[in-house]
């Protein structure tokens, strides 16, 4: 089995020389022989390995002796372990989630925090061939699209599966040539959870009855889909930057052009767009899509729709907007710029930033929606805000000044989002509606001294 774990690590560049390993250590046959076989090639690889176990604390004695063998192995291969101890079941009540995902959320917080701790590189878990057909099996029962029915990665970011390729009996059998004696966690035997009703009997009797080598044929068929979910992911993101505008919060669908789409892209364009504003889609599911699809498609200019995650969608000027609600859209804010630190904006999930660069370091191509450079020898006290009734400013490029409202309705900015536009001023003098346009003051000269260059980017 060494030599098949060699080539999956070669052919996925999955290690590199001298990187430093977490592993999740559960005191499982998997886990364990993970282990072991990183173990056995730490010389080949000049690899430092750290090994990490949590305590569920829900199989008493049993749970307790775990921890005390995979302390003892880690302790016999001379490999650093840290044990943890949390009370899983109550977690996952108190979330909300079920004692699975709970285990998992929990497990996935100590590795991570090992990997810094230990300035690590990689995070190796020990999911097999086994879990793979398993999970496709599950998730194909509760309705699951590609995403869910392709194969699991062998990395991603900085996750590995080494033996994601090894059958359990594979695994098995290896533990018991070299004697490792891994912990039986006996729920696995017993069919509590749908996991174990799958592996326990669906499987075997799909084995005895329709296909021996089911298991295999799953892993084959989830390995087929994900070549097929990265054709049909490269359309998406072709689709989604000639569709979708992202803006600071919300991003601007072009309903002429997201209506040509197919509705298998349309729906994935509407996920990244979810995507791109909460960082995550949970509690999307896809009646939620479907309902956008559709509003997108029939809705006229003026009319919304509420979504999960605090999000409404809005017809603006034959565009579709999608973004948060801001609870404090209308409130004022203000605060003072301070050189070379960053401000961050709470009413806008923001962050200014300025700096003093010199001569050879301006750019004028590098003037942007959110960064602009000015003279600093000319500004005042500078300031970050919102809009004030009565607000005039003198656009770059027009002839006089012009009243902020007058230009918000030319650029047409629908009234419930002017509040949220940060805007950057040097006393009573607006330099900036960040995002649209400068005004004509203090503009870069050849006589110039030192160049202020500001930056506006989101995210807390």
């Amino acid at each position: 089995m060494i030599e098949k774990f060699l080539q999956t690590i070669e052919e996925h560049n999955l290690i590199q020389v001298n990187e430093k390993i977490v592993v999740g250590v559960s005191g499982g046959p998997d886990s364990i022989s993970l282990l072991h076989l990183l173990f056995k090639i730490k010389e080949k690889y000049n690899i430092q390995i750290y090994g990490v176990h949590l305590n569920h604390k829900y199989r008493g004695k049993a749970a307790d002796e775990d921890a005390q063998y995979v302390s003892e192995f880690c302790k016999k291969l001379e490999i650093p372990s840290y044990i943890y101890s949390e009370n899983v079941e109550e977690y996952s009540k108190n979330k909300g989630i079920s004692f699975e995902e709970g285990g998992r959320e929990l497990r996935y917080k100590y590795f991570y925090e090992v990997l810094k701790k230990v300035g690590g590189n990689k995070i190796a878990v020990a999911q097999n061939l086994d879990d793979q057909a398993e999970t496709m099996l599950m998730r194909f029962m509760r309705g699951s699209g590609i995403e869910g029915l392709c194969a699991m990665d062998y990395k991603r970011d900085e996750i590995i599966r080494p033996i994601l390729n090894i059958r359990r009996k594979e695994i098995e059998k290896y533990c018991q040539i070299n004697e490792l004696n891994p912990r039986i966690d006996k729920t696995n035997l017993e069919s509590i959870y749908t996991r174990n009703r799958i592996r326990l009997e669906l499987i075997p009797y799909i084995s005895e009855h329709f296909n021996k080598n089911i298991k295999e044929t799953l892993f084959r068929t989830s390995e087929l889909i994900k070549e097929d979910k990265k054709f049909l992911n490269e359309c998406v993101k072709e689709s989604y930057n000639r569709v979708i505008k992202e803006e600071v919060g919300k991003v601007i669908i072009d309903r002429l052009e997201f209506n040509k789409c197919h509705k298998a892209i349309q729906s994935r364009i509407i996920r990244e767009c979810i995507l791109y504003i909460c960082n995550d889609l949970k509690n999307i599911e896809k009646k939620h899509v479907e309902d956008l699809i559709k509003f997108i498609e029939r809705a006229r200019s003026g009319s919304s729709i509420d979504l999960p995650k605090n999000l409404i969608s809005l017809v603006k000027y034959e565009k579709i907007v999608v973004k948060k609600r801001e609870n404090s859209k209308n409130k004022d804010f203000l605060y003072t710029m301070e050189i070379g630190k960053k401000v961050y904006i709470e009413e806008l999930n923001g962050y200014i930033y300025g700096e003093i660069v010199n001569m050879d370091e301006y750019n004028s191509s590098d003037n942007g929606k959110y960064n602009m450079y000015f003279d600093f020898d000319e500004i005042k006290e500078l300031f970050i805000r919102n809009r004030r009734n009565g607000d005039k400013f003198k656009p770059l490029g027009l002839k006089g000044t012009k009243k902020l409202k007058d230009y918000f309705i030319d650029e047409k900015i629908p009234k419930d989002e002017r509040s949220e536009i940060p805007i950057l001023v040097s006393g009573d003098e607006i330099l900036w509606v960040i995002g649209y346009r400068r005004s004509n003051l203090h503009k870069i000269k050849r006589n110039t001294g030192k160049i202020l260059k500001v930056s506006y980017t989101k995210g807390k």
